[in-house]
């Protein structure tokens, strides 16, 4: 079973996203993200065993129990590994302290498990697209980023918001089915927060 633990983006989030996109119809070698997809991956675990989710979730209602709620900010769109090159275009969020600490706490305890510890520095962010084609992809990124600064400052003016930020109250184990057609995720369990 294909598994990873993340933060779902709640819906006004999500519809923000999707406003961003340029383009309804499809890009050649650019696969968009759905937006009931859009979500910032804590640890992927990959392929496991079906008994270890036992063991999986035990450790996770732990890390929950010992979690206070918290606020992450949306800052700006970027690009893996580069602009010129980009395979993924993804929405960045602030690296705050909680955040940070719930990644830390999730590494340390599933190492315990036998999980390897992620090597990467973690960069937190909400993939929207994916590509193949670099033309396309350097294409969709610069109208995202576009739309992105317009929609900021227009949300600005009108509301007086000048950045956007939801609440994380859970995390959630997450399965991920591959298809012809995308990924199809399906939630195994929700790990609220303590306070």
């Amino acid at each position: 079973m294909r598994t990873f633990i993340a933060i779902e983006v709640p819906e006004n989030i999500r519809s923000f996203f999707t406003e961003l996109m340029p383009v309804k119809t499809l890009l050649e070698g650019v696969s968009i993200v759905h937006k009931d997809n859009f979500h910032i991956t804590l640890k992927f675990l990959g392929e496991i065993e079906e008994m270890l989710i036992s063991e999986i979730k035990q450790t996770l209602i732990s890390i929950a129990d010992e979690t206070s709620s918290f606020t992450l900010k949306i800052t700006n769109p970027g690009v893996f590994p580069d602009p010129l090159k980009p395979r993924v275009i993804w929405m960045g969020i602030e690296n705050n302290s909680a955040l940070i600490e719930l990644v830390k706490k999730i590494e340390e305890n599933l190492e315990k498990s036998g999980f390897q510890r992620e090597t990467r520095k973690f960069k937190s962010h909400i993939t929207l697209a994916r590509v193949k084609n670099f033309r396309n992809g350097k294409y969709l990124f610069e109208k995202i980023e576009k739309n992105f600064k317009n929609k900021i400052q227009s949300v600005a003016l009108k509301e007086g918001i000048s950045e956007y930020q939801f609440s994380v109250k859970e995390f959630v184990l997450m399965k991920s089915t591959l298809t012809p057609h995308g990924s199809i995720y399906s939630v195994l369990k929700r790990f609220p927060l303590s306070k």
